[in-house]
């Protein structure tokens, strides 16, 4: 906490402390007045004066409970030992009161003292609790660029985690660089063959690409790891609406919402937006899925570069 934080609290104990004592010394003032209407305009005051404080006193305990709130908050994020670590560890106490300042909002403050703990943290567990909260951090000011950063960091600390890899994956193919997500799931499957995020996101990759035999593939094959997830059978559905196949696009799709899928008229939107591409005249493609629209751009980019 700064000096400033701690001068505030401070002053108001000390105004109404102060008020008290002047309170108290009315009364007695009062009790030994001679002067009936003196006395009673001193009571008043009085009064006054302690109502202030009541006041003033509610308010600086609403002030001190919700930053022991906030410190409490954040000592359970280090964990058990959170004070022994706070006192022992430099890196976890610049990790706690960066944590407090992005509870309170402050968000530069947080971003300065998180770096501070991270670059002073040398085992992994710690880098990567870190790297967490500078995600939730980037999170909360909509900062891409710096949690790509973080994904990437998080991936030279931790190269043989299935998770981060996929993470930084994912981050890599909301960013457009298929290749490098691409890359980022093979790690991942890499280190747990059994990863079926990793093979979804492939299948996806391979979709956009229009590398449609590879997709099918690498979908088929989920499909023997989780054989009853949703995501796999919407994907297939999805595949199958590209290629006009509308019995096993059907089938896949019943599929789908028999393992629970949370969206079905997302999923039949889309299903009927490719159908109307495909087949409709004059089509726009305007309400295609994302993924798609992706797919179709890559295509008409292809097709023109190998016209040049």
């Amino acid at each position: 906490m700064s000096r400033d934080n701690k001068a505030k609290p401070v002053s108001i104990i000390m105004i109404i402390t102060c008020m008290l004592f002047i309170g108290i010394f009315l009364v007695f003032y009062c009790l030994f007045a001679d002067d009936s209407e003196k006395r009673g305009a001193l009571f008043i005051i009085y009064w006054g004066v302690i109502a202030l404080g009541i006041t003033l006193g509610i308010g600086l305990s609403g002030i001190i409970s919700e930053r022991l709130k906030l410190r409490r908050a954040a000592l359970k994020a280090l964990g058990k030992q959170g004070i022994r670590k706070i006192c022992n560890d430099d890196a976890a106490k610049y990790a706690y009161r960066g944590i407090v300042k992005l509870f309170q909002g402050k968000y530069p403050d947080a971003d300065d003292l998180l770096q501070r703990a991270l670059s002073l943290s040398q085992i992994r567990q710690n880098q990567m609790f870190c790297i967490e909260w500078l995600i939730k951090l980037y999170e909360a000011t909509e900062n891409e660029p710096r949690m790509l950063w973080c994904f990437r960091k998080a991936a030279e600390f931790a190269p043989d985690d299935p998770e981060v890899q996929s993470r930084l994956g994912h981050a890599y193919y909301a960013d457009g660089r298929l290749t490098n997500a691409e890359y980022c799931f093979k790690q991942a499957l890499e280190y747990d063959p059994n990863h079926g995020y990793s093979y979804y996101s492939l299948a996806k990759i391979y979709m956009v690409r229009g590398e449609d035999d590879k997709a099918l593939e690498t979908l088929l094959k989920l499909i023997t790891i989780q054989e009853n997830h949703p995501l796999v059978y919407a994907e297939l559905a999805m595949w199958y609406a590209i290629h006009d196949d509308e019995e096993k696009c059907r089938e896949y799709y019943e599929k789908a919402i028999l393992c629970g899928y949370k969206d079905p008229e997302e999923l039949s939107k889309r299903m009927t937006a490719i159908h109307t591409f495909n087949h409709a005249e004059n089509a726009t493609g305007e309400d295609l899925p994302k993924e798609y629209y992706k797919r179709c751009t890559l295509v008409e980019e292809e097709t023109d570069a190998g016209n040049v």
